[in-house]
């Protein structure tokens, strides 16, 4: 008897922990407290159900804080591309840049995301501002960021316990690369806090 094992479509999460980070977490968070008290809020025709998002352009705005978050989510997406592209794609693309928006959301007691997928982009990703210390004890999955199984079949006639959502807790300071089309949410938490976040979007610059 001879027995091959072959593992297709696998589907890679980056996971990245930024050390020194909390003087410019403290200032992050300062920042879109700000624009939340002087900005409109874009959560409408989005899946952020509740709290504070900013517009898109976040990104393109000179902060210290924000640029040095910028320097670390570039370098991640480099590195993440290589994972991803040596995964799904029969030759690497000839040109590795890539292009770079990204938003900040609040969400407090109650709020959370629906389940999405980022359609306009190839990797997708979000860091880590402040989170209410009751989210990361792993107790639950209330505030945290759950992946779901991207099978379309995978929901049907399951093993017992099968496992079809993983989820991970917002760790300050910590950042998560995934691709766009994973689709992804937050349930609704309890309690008191704020969780801050900055999602980000890359996508290929072809041409």
């Amino acid at each position: 008897m001879s027995d091959r094992l072959s593992n297709f479509y696998p589907t890679t999460v980056l996971h990245r922990s930024l050390p020194g980070m909390e003087e410019a977490n403290r200032q992050l968070a300062a920042l879109v407290r700000e624009m939340e008290r002087s900005d409109p809020n874009f959560t409408a025709g989005t899946t952020t159900e509740g709290g504070f998002q900013t517009a898109p352009e976040l990104f393109k705005r000179d902060h210290p804080a924000l640029n040095a978050l910028k320097g670390h989510v570039r370098a991640a997406v480099q590195s993440y591309a290589q994972t991803l592209v040596a995964q799904e794609c029969s030759v690497k693309p000839a040109r590795m840049e890539f292009g770079l928006w990204g938003w900040a959301v609040i969400l407090r007691a109650g709020n959370g995301q629906g389940i999405h997928v980022h359609p306009y982009a190839n990797i997708s990703g979000v860091y880590y501002v402040e989170a209410p210390p009751a989210l990361l004890d792993g107790a639950s999955e209330a505030g945290r960021i759950c992946f779901h199984d991207p099978r379309p079949r995978a929901n049907m006639n399951q093993l017992p316990r099968q496992i079809t959502r993983q989820s991970t807790a917002p760790v300050p300071g910590d950042l998560v690369l995934f691709p766009s089309w994973l689709e992804h949410s937050v349930p609704p938490f309890r309690g008191e806090g704020e969780r801050i976040c900055i999602a980000f979007n890359a996508a290929l610059i072809t041409g």
